[in-house]
């Protein structure tokens, strides 16, 4: 099951890369179209779709590796069974909004396909198809914090404190 877990991590990590290439491609796709007369239509709604794609896909990953940003002016004060409650109660929290954002995605994905919707630039781009990341990121996102509170639940360590780079710094204590 972990290999399964993050090979998921990976391959939405990997898209979420390659929607950051794509970003890059389509600017300087779009810097070429100035020097030498031609016009990358749509570039910019395209961009934009590429950004979605990157930031949603990259959650789950970004969370598993620590690289999210984490207040923790009030639970960094907690010791034992207090924290450890603490942390439990915020990863049911944050579990139960990323899964209705997850839900809300779908329908919205499904009610585009199902209407038919279309872009309203120059190149239709049926809508379906640049919403989907977003869902399948908010659901990996969901999954990865469901994979820590089982480990929570087993007293593991989270994620997010295993795999997070050591810090340097004032307030920041190895």
């Amino acid at each position: 099951m972990r290999r399964s877990l993050d090979a998921l991590y990976g391959i939405t990590a990997a898209l979420a890369g390659f929607a950051l290439v794509a970003i890059a491609g389509l600017i300087l796709a779009q810097m070429a179209g100035r020097w030498f007369g031609f016009q990358v239509r749509s570039a910019d709604e395209f961009a934009g779709y590429a950004l979605v794609a990157t930031s949603f896909l990259a959650m789950g990953p970004t969370y598993r590796r620590g690289e999210h940003i984490r207040v923790g002016l009030l639970i960094d004060r907690l010791t034992g069974g207090a924290r450890r409650f603490a942390e439990g109660l915020v990863l049911v929290f944050a579990l139960t909004c990323v899964t209705w954002g997850t839900w809300w995605a779908g329908r919205f994905v499904y009610d585009s396909f199902r209407f038919h919707e279309l872009s309203q630039g120059l190149v239709p781009v049926p809508l379906w198809l640049p919403q989907a990341p977003m869902a399948l990121g908010l659901a990996v996102f969901a999954i990865a914090l469901l994979d820590d509170l089982f480990a929570h639940a087993r007293g593991r360590p989270l994620s997010f404190q295993s795999n997070a780079a050591p810090q340097d710094g004032p307030g920041f204590e190895r």
